[in-house]
């Protein structure tokens, strides 16, 4: 609004009010009119009084609705009554404080240094100095129309702070006498004084701008501090001063090259120009009799021979030094007089000579030579001039000139050689016993230290197709059997003959099977056998018998052991036969493994005293309780496998069985390894079995074995590997009828023999390394990829070893199997490895057996949070006293063994398991996989900490005990590949990708306990004693999911069940099913109700957790049609399962509730052992 506006709007609103005259009525009876500015919106009264800054005077300040007094500035200051700058430094700008009014003018007197400024409007003082200034006071007046106020200020400016002095080299080096000059330093700042300690040395000025120069007149090093100095500081820098000589020039000798002889006086000087020459030297060292002196000289009489050697020689001085080269030789005296022991020297081929010396006058040989060489086997050391050896040829006599050289000349002599032969002697072979396959390509060479060979005999002949060569090589294909056979053979020459003694064997395998079997047919045995598995070289299966987890296992089987024969049967009982058939093959057994009237000795103890007629009407002598400590008089004992032998006693056996006994054998092992160990070496019978290749397994099989015909040539597992062998590294490949064959045969061999049989792991642990580890391609389980079973035998055999690899090896010796990177998966290779201490209960319940579907006595898997990196190395530590207390390491979660699928979708057996028998021991696992401390149900071991080193984080997150925010931040993001949700009632075990993004575990599992929590209360047994666990795996060994613990579910229903959202619509019938599962009480479980009553569990959580019926089956139409059905097929009870045994059971839930359910059932938990319903009762 303008002011010519605002002026006539207020004389208008002063006319208007009340006391103003002459222009309106002022009777004041008068009504004054009431006035609606809405009608009458430019009537005067309707207009508002209003001013503005500019109607304020000079003196006057504005305050936003009217106009006051200006005030006089007072108290004036700028904070700070002295300041000081620094000159051409920008100096912090000072801002005016002052009560009042701000002042509009701004004064200072006397002027502001040049630089400095004061701002006029606003009074602040700012700007960089650039001259400096004593302490001066300046007055400063701030004003406006009200009045003024002054401050002072002192203001003093100092030179610029010097900065760093720094010369262009520290050190001053200097030519003695000549003038040395150090270039002015550089710094920021103006010194006004330089100055130096200690002072220079005599003849060097330090000049005004720093720089230093002068003439020095002798040799010195010396250290020097400059300074420089203004008002505002000093700074100073190091300098180092050094003087030194002209360096010396112009060395030189008379001659390049020096050609001396040993004993003459030499005398060799130097000329050289520059410098005084303060020390000399000679590399390398002069020889011995010639020295160097102060002067450079060589002098004296060299006592040595040399060649040409350089040397050099260096002048120097404090300014430098000079070298040259000169080359020396030293010739020696002429040999003379040469001389050896005799001049005829007689020897004998093939044999080493005493070494025969030479003897000589004047200088020493450097070389000899002799013409013409001499005889092959013979030697001149062309150095010594001795001669060695052993001559190879025979010759007569021949005369040899000999020559010794040295650096003086040559001297010769003669001497005559003659060869004689030598008879033969040293012949032996690689063994002293040699072991044949009938019909097997063979070959042996004699090894001969001695002369040569002229002809070779042998007596008695040689086993029929073998055959000895006139180099003395023994070959051929030997075509019967033999016995052991001490063979004389015969090696002749000029000089005479040698004889050394072989024994040979000749086995035919299938001939010793056709004796035994000849006859014989099917037959029936008492007790139930173990597997005897002939795993040796010389080992073979004689009968065969349905296995009870196998088609067919070996239970009769016998052995070639060194010169000693042994049969091993899979039943102690089965020793002394049985029936007429079992008796007649026992009898047969004898006669093979014994021979005709043999002594034969019962062990003590092993109850076969009732076979001693059977024997003697056989032709044998019997003697009773044998002892393992007195053997020699018998030809063959009967015993147990399964018996009380030290280590003694089987040394003793082995023993008497290489040289010659037999041994039969007789035990199962199947119930010894139901409370034992370590099947390979602590089972009695299998601590002989490295040597007798008979191995006692913990297979068992039935009682009926059929000896009609001869077992095929692969049921050998020696044989079968060397066809595997064949069949992948050299391309002899197997039909399938074979390749079956083989399998069957290893299949059963590699699932118990040890890795410390080596004769029988080596060949295929060899065979797997040449052929590469199998890498099976992960699949879901509706996928036809990954590995088919049976469709190569040979691969499947294979495989089994890799799986025995992966299994045994102790921890240093496992390979990261190439088949983790598909399943578990890999390690991410910047994943940190870690220690860690964790904390186990110990005091482990487990729960009650009758819960039969559950594993209820399987060990309980404690959580580390940890993983183990594929093959790699991880150490477990723990408490003395915790050792062989039934702790074990598990690594690995995916526990299901898939041999019995026909399509592998990852390897067969992934997990390892470490019995903690020592307080530090080393774990690992070829796949990986997270890491348990298993404890055994019923255990009260305490809590107690294991500290586990060299692990991987894995994501772990713990209900009630992982914060929030961590598993947000970090454990969620740890870089195992697998992780760990769970709670104290319930765990899944899930891949790391499926939790990187999960972001309320702890609603997940408040949702996870409720429903775990609803069927514990359904079942009615509480508190339940274990947390429950689901592990979620590429493939599990049957079904969709399946009971136990951990019960196992494929990897495709992990998104589902980690879905909160999900869960709470839609439940997981399959995943309460199997938990119901681990709930049913096997007594209170009634017939045909296995896959019904575990049903319960899912019903109730799908109608009271979920709030949906959650399964087709339980609707209103199906249930009305199968009970029409099952009363339409007579109400048989066999028809009363599964849904329609379900369908009863919801008639009694929909009428009285689930309460009788869990009244009933918990009424069988504490039914005393007499009152327990078997079967249908």
């Amino acid at each position: 609004m303008d002011s010519q506006v605002k002026s006539t709007l207020l004389v208008t609103f002063l006319m208007l009010s009340s006391g103003c005259t002459g222009l309106l009525d002022s009777d004041t009876n008068s009504q004054i009119p009431i006035i609606d500015c809405s009608l009458e919106p430019s009537n005067p009264d309707c207009f508002e009084k209003i001013i503005i800054e500019e109607d304020c005077n000079n003196d006057e300040v504005f305050m936003g609705e009217s106009c006051r007094p200006m005030l006089r500035p007072e108290k004036l200051n700028y904070g700070e009554n002295s300041i000081q700058l620094s000159l051409g430094e920008e100096m912090q700008p000072l801002t005016p404080n002052f009560i009042g009014d701000g002042p509009k003018l701004w004064q200072v007197s006397p002027p502001l240094p040049q630089g400095l400024n004061l701002d006029e409007g606003t009074g602040m003082i700012y700007g960089s100095p650039n001259k400096t200034l004593i302490p001066t006071i300046f007055t400063i007046k701030g004003s406006n129309e009200a009045g003024f106020s002054n401050t002072i200020l002192k203001i003093e400016i100092l030179p610029l702070e010097l900065g760093k002095l720094e010369y262009s080299s520290e050190i001053m080096n200097c030519i003695i006498s000549l003038i040395c000059n150090l270039p002015q330093p550089s710094m920021n700042g103006i010194p006004d004084s330089w100055s130096v300690e200690p002072p220079l040395p005599h003849g060097l000025t330090l000049n005004q701008n720093g720089s230093i120069n002068g003439i020095i007149t002798t040799q010195l090093d010396s250290n020097h501090t400059i300074y420089a100095t203004n008002l505002a500081g000093t700074t100073e820098a190091e300098i180092r001063i050094i003087s030194l000589h002209s360096a010396p020039f112009g060395l030189n000798y008379e001659f390049h090259n020096y050609s001396l002889t040993k004993y003459d006086s030499v005398e060799i000087e130097p000329s050289i120009s520059g410098g005084i020459i303060q020390s000399w030297l000679i590399t390398p060292e002069l020889p011995r009799g010639l020295r160097f002196t102060s002067e450079g000289k060589i002098e004296g009489k060299p006592m040595v021979i040399q060649e040409f050697t350089k040397y050099t020689i260096t002048a120097s001085n404090s300014g430098g030094s000079l070298s040259a080269d000169i080359l020396i030789e030293i010739k020696d005296i002429l040999v003379d007089n040469i001389q050896y022991p005799n001049y005829y020297f007689n020897l004998t081929k093939n044999k080493a000579i005493d070494t025969i010396k030479p003897n000589w006058e004047g200088g020493e040989p450097l070389s000899w030579e002799i013409y013409p060489l001499l005889p092959d086997g013979l030697l001149l050391n062309f150095e010594t001039g001795n001669i060695t050896g052993a001559a190879i040829t025979e010759q007569n006599w021949l005369t040899y000139d000999i020559w010794a050289n040295n650096t003086g000349g040559s001297s010769s002599t003669q001497i005559m050689i003659k060869i004689t032969n030598q008879a033969p002697s040293n012949i032996s072979w690689p063994s002293e016993e040699l072991i044949l396959e009938s019909n097997s390509s063979f070959i042996i060479s004699p090894i001969n230290i001695g002369p040569n060979i002229d002809s070779w005999e042998v007596y008695p002949p040689l086993p029929d197709g073998l055959l000895i060569t006139s180099n003395g090589s023994i070959q051929g294909v030997p075509l019967l059997r033999t016995d052991w056979i001490n063979y004389e053979i015969w090696s002749n020459n000029t000089g005479g003959s040698f004889m050394s003694n072989l024994w040979i064997v000749v086995h035919d395998i299938q001939a010793d099977q056709a004796d035994l079997l000849y006859g014989m047919e099917e037959t029936d045995w008492s007790g139930w056998p173990s597997a005897i598995l002939p795993i040796g070289q010389w080992a073979f299966p004689i009968g065969f018998t349905e296995g009870g987890y196998t088609s067919k296992i070996p239970v009769i089987s016998a052995s070639h052991v060194g010169r000693g024969k042994m049969i091993g049967y899979g039943h102690e009982s089965w020793v002394t036969g049985g029936g007429f058939e079992e008796t007649e093959f026992a009898l047969r057994a004898v006669e093979w493994v014994c021979g005709e009237n043999s002594k034969i000795g019962l062990a003590y103890g092993a109850g076969f005293d009732n076979f001693k007629d059977e024997l003697e009407l056989e032709g044998h002598t019997v003697y009773l309780s044998a002892d393992t400590g007195n053997l020699s008089q018998l030809d063959c004992l009967l015993d147990e496998f399964w018996n009380g032998h030290n280590d003694q006693d089987n040394s003793n056996i082995t023993d008497f069985l290489l040289s010659g006994g037999g041994l039969i054998m007789g035990g199962h092992a199947w119930y010894w390894s139901y409370s034992n160990s370590d099947l390979s070496n602590n089972y009695p019978g299998n601590k002989i079995a490295k040597t007798t290749g008979l191995f006692v397994s913990n297979a068992w099989g039935y009682n009926s074995v059929d000896l009609s015909e001869i077992p095929h040539e692969l049921s050998r597992p020696h044989t079968a590997i060397n066809a595997i062998k064949e069949d992948r590294n050299d391309g002899d490949k197997l039909s399938d009828y074979d390749a079956n064959v083989v399998k069957e045969t290893l299949s059963i061999c590699t699932t118990v023999v040890s890795l410390d049989f080596d004769d029988f792991w080596s060949p295929l642990r060899e065979t797997v390394n040449m052929t590469g580890w199998t890498v099976i391609q992960y699949g879901t389980l509706w996928q036809n990829v990954g590995y088919n079973l049976g469709e190569d035998p040979v691969a499947d055999v294979l495989l089994r070893v890799e799986e025995a690899l992966t299994q045994n090896l102790p921890a240093d010796e496992l390979p990261a199997h190439p088949s983790h990177t598909e399943f578990p998966g890999s390690v991410p290779s910047n994943a940190s490895r870690i220690s860690r201490s964790v904390t186990i209960d110990g005091n482990q319940s487990g729960l009650p057996s009758n819960f039969g579907y559950s594993q209820a006595r399987a060990p309980l898997r404690m959580s580390t949070g940890l993983y183990a990196a594929p093959g790699e190395i991880v150490t477990i530590s723990l408490n003395e006293t915790l050792v062989n207390q039934g702790i074990w390491i598990l690594i690995g979660a995916h526990s299901d063994n898939l041999w019995g699928k026909d399509q592998l979708h990852r390897f067969p057996n992934i997990v390892r398991n470490w019995y903690v028998e020592n307080s530090t021991m080393d774990v690992g696992n070829a796949f990986g996989g997270n890491i348990y401390v298993n404890i055994e149900a019923g255990s009260t071991l305490g809590i107690f900490d294991v500290l586990i080193s060299n692990a991987v984080e894995s994501p772990r997150y713990f209900h009630d005990s992982t914060d929030i925010s961590d598993w947000l931040l970090n454990q969620r993001n740890a870089p195992a590949p697998w992780a760990e949700i769970g709670s104290e009632l319930f765990i899944l075990t899930v891949p790391s990708d499926e939790v990187r993004n999960l972001e309320n575990p702890d609603e997940l599992m408040d949702w996870w306990n409720q429903a775990l929590s609803m069927e514990h209360s359904l079942y009615g047994f509480t508190p339940w004693p274990r947390v429950e666990r689901a592990v979620f795996d590429a493939q599990i060994s049957a079904g969709w999911m399946h009971s136990g613990y951990p019960f196992m579910a494929h990897d495709l229903s992990v998104p589902d069940v980690l879905d909160l959202e999900y869960m709470s619509e839609n439940g997981d019938w399959g995943m309460f099913h199997e938990l119901g599962h681990n709930h049913q009480w096997m007594p209170s479980t009634l017939p045909g109700n296995t896959e019904t009553s575990c049903n319960f569990a899912s019903v109730y959580l799908m109608e009271e957790l979920v709030g949906t019926s959650g399964h087709g089956a339980t609707d209103a139409d199906q249930r009305s049609q199968r009970m029409r059905n099952y009363f339409d097929d007579g109400s048989n009870i066999s028809n009363w399962s599964v849904w329609v045994a379900l369908d009863t059971h919801l008639i009694i839930k929909e009428q009285w509730g689930w309460s009788p359910f869990t009244s009933a059932l918990s009424v069988y938990y504490d039914l005393p052992d007499s009152e327990v319903p078997v079967g249908d009762t």
